[in-house]
């Protein structure tokens, strides 16, 4: 098995265990570094590396708006967004924590950039997070990453409200 089979076979052991098996062997794959799914702000980041957009729609509060916009409206802009991800042929997403770089609006506030696994396009979101759960998200347009170095191509922007066209 070459080993880009075998990195993803483990990337997907983070979730559970992994049984493989070729015409003559099975492979098992386990992780002690399981995701914890123990609170709901966990759920949704774990659901936004899989692109799993019914599974976040089914996760978040419906009494909370996210980037200003109702539940039902920021689920149809994030669909479009996983839809452009998916069409350049990613199948997950990888996350990097991060935080606000920018003086004038949220300095200092925790997200992630989800980079996708095949295009490295990616979007950078702001998670406001209380006790678990995750009460807002919203784009962040100057966004600095813990990691240095990472691979970003295009940016996917969420809302395209304010694009001229």
């Amino acid at each position: 098995m070459d080993q880009v089979k075998i990195k993803l076979l483990k990337q997907l052991s983070s979730i559970g265990d992994v049984t493989f098996f070729t015409e003559n062997k099975k492979y098992i794959i386990t992780t002690q570094e399981k995701t914890p799914l123990n609170t709901q702000a966990n759920t949704v980041l774990h659901f936004f590396e899989k692109l799993d957009i019914s599974m976040i729609n089914s996760i978040l509060d419906v009494s909370f708006t996210y980037q200003h916009f109702t539940k039902g409206d920021f689920i149809g802009k994030l669909d479009d967004a996983f839809n452009e991800l998916l069409d350049a042929g990613d199948t997950y997403l990888t996350r990097h924590s991060g935080s606000c770089n920018s003086q004038s609006c949220n300095f200092n506030c925790k997200g992630y950039s989800f980079i996708g696994n095949n295009s490295n396009n990616y979007f950078d979101l702001i998670f406001d997070i209380k006790e678990g759960i995750v009460h807002d998200i919203y784009e962040c347009s100057n966004f600095k990453c813990d990691e240095k170095n990472l691979k970003k191509n295009i940016m996917i922007e969420i809302d395209k409200s304010n694009m001229p066209f």
